[in-house]
Parts: structure tokens; C-alpha cells; sequence
């Protein structure tokens, strides 16, 4: 499949939608959400991690029959099954579920819209952050585990070259907040 898009009209078409989602959620719930994305990277991106969270996971079981008194289990799950969940497509799909959870989490613990502009403004900053995280994950993860699975003709993009320009985003964001946030300051006088 090949996009007539390069790919900074790319990434900068995704960092835009990710600003907008943050516009409407605002920056309580976007902060969650980064936290969320975060904790997945973390979790799913780097490999030690990965494989430390994996043999977690595989020990659970042994732990609980200790702690209930019984025999430990015979057939325990190994790490390198654990590691193994689904192939390739398991650590995609562990990261999209953390994201998913961490955005429901977001929606359950602050409902609603926001309620002033600059809680608006402000929830750009962190989307903009998260959605530079999820895109560099995905950029690292999908052409190395997918191999041919997914073919896309365009170069994935560093999202470290472009951290300038994203901070002069984010700068104009809360200088927008700050603005709307003193007018109304000054309307209430």
C-alpha cells in the first residue's frame, strides 16, 4: 500500500489529530490517558521490560498457591511462553489495551466536557506529548515485529526531530490558555 502522503505530512496529520482529541478531553483526562501511555511503553516497549513483566505474569500463579497453602502448581506457565503472547501482534495488542484502559479510566474518573477554555487549551499539551509516544512506538515496533505482515511504502518517521516544533506548539497552547484565562479573569471584575 503506498500513501502519496511524505512522512512529516504524515506525523504532523497525526499530532494534529491527537491535539484536537486532547482539545475536546481537556487536560485532566489527557494527563491520565500520557500516564496510560507511559506505563505501556514501559511496559511493552523496551525489551527487559517486557521480559521482566512477561516472567511477573508467568509467577503469579506459584505465588497465590504459596500464599493459600496448597502445592505450587506443576504446570506453571514459563517466560518464554508469557513473552510469546500472540506472536507478534501481542505486544501491539497489550500496548492498545493499556492505552484503551487508561482512556476509559480517564472518561470514568473526570465525565463531561471540561468546563472553562483553558482546561481545553491546556489538555493539548499532553496529548500532543502521548501522541508523540504512541507514534514512536509504533514507528519502532511495527516494521521490526511485523516484518512482512504489514507493508507500507513510507519512511517512519523521528519524532525527535521534530520535538522543536512540537514545543512551540505546546508553548502557543498555554499562552492561548493563559489569554483566555486573564480575559475572563477580567470580564468577572
Amino acid at each position: 500500500m503506498s500513501l502519496p502522503f511524505t512522512e512529516q505530512q504524515c506525523f504532523f496529520v497525526a499530532i494534529l489529530g491527537f491535539a484536537v482529541l486532547g482539545f475536546r478531553r481537556g487536560w485532566r483526562q489527557e494527563l491520565i490517558s500520557l500516564v496510560s501511555v507511559l506505563l505501556g511503553i514501559f511496559l511493552v516497549g523496551n525489551q527487559d521490560s517486557g521480559r521482566t513483566f512477561g516472567e511477573f505474569l508467568a509467577r503469579i500463579p506459584a505465588v497465590l498457591a504459596y500464599l493459600v497453602g496448597g502445592p505450587s502448581p506443576a504446570n506453571t506457565i514459563t517466560p518464554e511462553v508469557a513473552g510469546s503472547f500472540l506472536g507478534p501482534w501481542g505486544p501491539l495488542l497489550l500496548f492498545i489495551l493499556i492505552y484503551a484502559l487508561g482512556f476509559y479510566i480517564a472518561r470514568r474518573a473526570f465525565p463531561g466536557v471540561p468546563a472553562t477554555p483553558q482546561e481545553r487549551f491546556i489538555g493539548v499539551v499532553p496529548a500532543i506529548i502521548s501522541g508523540a509516544f504512541i507514534l514512536a512506538f509504533l514507528s519502532s515496533r511495527l516494521p521490526k515485529s511485523q516484518g512482512q505482515m504489514v507493508t507500507v511504502a513510507i519512511q517512519a518517521p523521528d519524532p525527535a526531530n521534530y520535538v522543536p516544533v512540537l514545543f512551540v506548539i505546546a508553548i502557543v497552547a498555554l499562552i492561548v490558555a493563559l489569554i483566555v484565562a486573564r480575559s475572563k479573569k477580567a470580564r468577572g471584575k
